[in-house]
């Protein structure tokens, strides 16, 4: 395989449509940037929408004797290939590999033009449709060629090295499913040889060609996470009346999982709890386009924290990133861009040719777990299509690889009984309450309740976090102050919910770090959504990082927590220690104190601080850690978030249980109500398009789940907070039926 990353040319094409062209004309040969991939066009508050081009010239060293195929990492998201000017194919999906077979288009022993055009709008008809997410453009992982005598494993099919792997284990022994796809094989035969992790031969066998074989290794050692990530190597030759054409390999692992809706989550029979954390793809600075040392580090932050899952959201991430949680540990939830659903037969084939490429081009990895068919799809409402496609696509996933679990990450508001709870082996919920909505404490009603009424149903918590901006500080952390503290309070308040009840299988938080979404414009950010536990360009740890790795990691450390809330006016305060340890000490000022925990928090009340420098220094046996507060006179105003641009803001519109059920009156319509229940009432929609027809057609075209309220703060530039209690007191007139 020749890597060919370097020395493209790229240049915007804003005047094309991709739809129509088969060919390459009109595209003026000035204007062209030079560029290498991986390579992303998007730049913060410049992100473009629409065509460009990529083109390099490259020899082909073969004759016409050889096969050659040019393979693509990713590239975002509908893509036409064109070599010499020739037509190739086209791909529709901007996450996974896909491969091309350039042998006809191409000339031997001298330069060969390649031409890649790349459009990043969706045209409705390629998912993802929407999401809390940049789309960012552009051939942002490794193009290479490779080139194989004409009789070969065949590259083409769905990204893949031509052979699909699936291991499994029954009473002891390992079985190892192979598919074969290959390309003008007659009297042909493929020698298999496996490996164990040490390098040793367990089996060789030889077979004639066929399209699946079966082949079994006695007592095979298991992958187990962490504990044992065990990989074996199957290697395939291709021989052609005797002789060797061509060959692969591929690693994998053997391992059993399941799911209970009592007792959680199983891995080769032993109970585990997931402790998991989600991340998105990209890296501050690079944005998509990122490299082996990117991916490393961010390896090295989920390992630090003591994490025993990732979910790799939401779509399918680098071939690299698989390999590593293997070799790690890692479990993995793997999904596809599937955020919103149209009854749209074009979107639903691009959604199974996406689930179908994520599935073949990674089901030998034995990190991964689980197959995602769908994120918050019911974002914009429920309906018979919909549930009839989404059980189509649970049905696909389970026949293509039953050694894994089907699941889905739904909405808070999906309600408990809806369909979207059945289509999958696991089912997620993605629950805000403390932040979106509701208390912290809501928390542990919603998931009892959704147990109660589902007692058959294994429930993971997918999603669930804050955003944080680390230039804010406070004494007494509420919500949607964006400090650091308050963050650090709700992990500390509602994972507690989660792991203390069994029947939960495991948690993801949202997000293990900052993350491009160029819609976003909160808490004093522009363009990152800020609920990581790092910073999005990995060089800061937050508070709630450290509070996880207390929880989760064997690894002995000590942080004092709060070290960037430096100017304290307070006389004195309460000092916050994270440790896993049973016991830690503080120093202050020369005066020491001593706390027990086993909860990884240690609180010191009542510290008292000097006006000028206050070192701190936390100590468990031989580790420490260390801080300056500086006591000042006056409170530091730049700690506290001032939103600039206001939305509506419903907690202050009453004092008590009384005053807010004058505003909310039960029975009634008001702004909490689900946008597709107002749009479903003619008076409660009449009400709105008597208020504003503008947000009457936002409605009507979400008729989603999402409450009223967060469409109003949306467009809090067109609604001040008393028009929005105009509109509550009208919709509260209207009784709901």
């Amino acid at each position: 395989m020749q890597n060919i990353n370097l020395g493209w040319k790229f240049k915007k094409l804003p005047e094309m449509d991709i739809n129509t062209m088969t060919v390459v004309t009109g595209v003026e040969p000035d204007g062209f940037e030079a560029v290498d991939l991986p390579h992303t066009w998007y730049r913060d508050g410049a992100g473009y929408q629409g065509t460009a081009i990529y083109k390099k010239n490259v020899c082909i060293e073969a004759d016409s004797s050889k096969r050659v195929f040019l393979h693509f990492g990713a590239a975002d998201r509908f893509c036409k290939v064109f070599v010499n000017g020739q037509y190739v194919g086209e791909h529709k999906g901007g996450y996974s590999a896909f491969t091309f077979d350039i042998t006809n288009q191409c000339r031997w022993m001298v330069d060969n033009e390649i031409a890649v055009l790349l459009d990043n709008r969706s045209f409705n008809q390629i998912s993802p449709l929407a999401g809390d997410f940049t789309v960012f453009g552009g051939l942002y992982r490794d193009v290479s060629l490779s080139i194989t005598e004409k009789s070969c494993f065949d590259r083409t099919f769905y990204g893949t090295n031509g052979i699909i792997v699936q291991a499994a284990v029954a009473e002891k022994t390992g079985k190892i499913v192979v598919e074969n796809h290959t390309l003008h094989c007659e009297n042909a035969q493929i020698a298999y040889t496996v490996k164990n992790a040490a390098g040793e031969v367990v089996l060789e066998q030889t077979e004639p060609l066929q399209n699946r074989v079966e082949l079994t290794v006695p007592h095979p050692a298991l992958w187990c996470g962490k504990k044992a990530p065990v990989m074996y190597t199957l290697q395939a030759a291709l021989f052609v009346d005797g002789k060797k054409l061509d060959e692969t390999e591929v690693r994998f692992g053997f391992k059993t999982v399941s799911v209970d809706a009592q007792q959680g989550f199983f891995l080769n029979g032993e109970h585990l709890k997931i402790q998991g954390v989600a991340k998105h793809q990209d890296f501050g600075g690079v944005f998509c386009a990122t490299t082996e040392e990117h991916l490393q580090q961010d390896l090295h932050d989920i390992l630090e924290i003591g994490a025993n899952s990732v979910r790799l959201s939401h779509y399918q991430h680098p071939q690299r990133m698989y390999e590593l949680c293997d070799e790690a540990g890692l479990l993995v939830w793997a999904e596809i861009p599937m955020l919103k659903f149209l009854d749209d037969e074009a979107l639903f084939e691009n959604a199974c040719s996406q689930m179908k490429e994520l599935i073949y081009q990674n089901m030998h990895h034995p990190s991964i777990c689980f197959w995602g068919i769908q994120n918050e799809i019911a974002m914009f409402g429920e309906s018979q299509a919909m549930y009839d496609r989404m059980q189509e696509l649970g049905a696909l996933v389970q026949r293509m690889d039953g050694t894994r679990l089907s699941a889905c990450a739904n909405l808070f508001c999906v309600k408990n009984d809806s369909a979207l709870n059945t289509h999958t082996q696991a089912v997620g919920y993605n629950i805000y309450f403390g932040w979106y909505y509701g208390n912290m404490a809501d928390n542990a009603d919603f998931v009892d309740k959704f147990h109660q009424d589902n007692p058959n149903t294994p429930l993971g918590i997918t999603e669930y976090g804050v955003d944080c901006n680390l230039a804010y500080h406070a004494y007494e952390p509420k919500v949607r102050d964006y400090s650091e503290e308050f963050q650090a309070l709700y992990h500390e308040t509602v994972y507690p919910i989660f792991r203390e009840r069994p029947y939960i299988w495991g948690t993801y938080v949202w997000n293990m770090f900052d993350f491009s979404s160029e819609i976003r414009d909160e808490g004093g950010v522009r363009y990152i959504n800020c609920k990581g536990l790092v910073t999005y360009d990995r060089k800061v740890k937050k508070d709630a990082f450290y509070y996880y790795k207390a929880q989760w990691s064997d690894e002995p450390f000590v942080k004092i927590a709060e070290s960037r809330f430096v100017n304290r006016e307070r006389e004195k305060i309460t000092v916050k220690v994270y440790s896993n340890q049973p016991s830690v000490s503080i120093t202050v000022n020369g005066v020491s104190h001593t706390a027990d925990s086993n909860t990884g928090v240690f609180c010191f009340e009542n510290i008292a601080l000097q006006q000028g420098e206050n070192k701190i220094i936390a100590s468990a046996g031989v580790l420490t850690d260390q801080v300056v507060f500086h006591g000042v006179k006056e409170k530091d105003e730049s700690y506290i978030f001032v939103d600039q641009n206001p939305g509506i803001n419903v907690k202050n519109w009453f004092i008590d249980a009384v005053e807010e059920e004058k505003m909310f009156p039960t029975g009634m319509f008001s702004i909490r109500e689900a946008c597709n229940t107002i749009v479903e009432s003619e008076q409660a929609i009449a009400a709105v398009e008597k208020f504003s027809k503008k947000l009457a057609e936002q409605m009507k075209e979400r008729r989603g789940m999402m409450p009223l309220e967060r469409i109003l703060n949306y467009m809090k530039n067109e609604f001040s907070e008393d028009d929005c209690k105009r509109l509550n007191a009208a919709l509260t007139k209207i009784k709901k039926q």
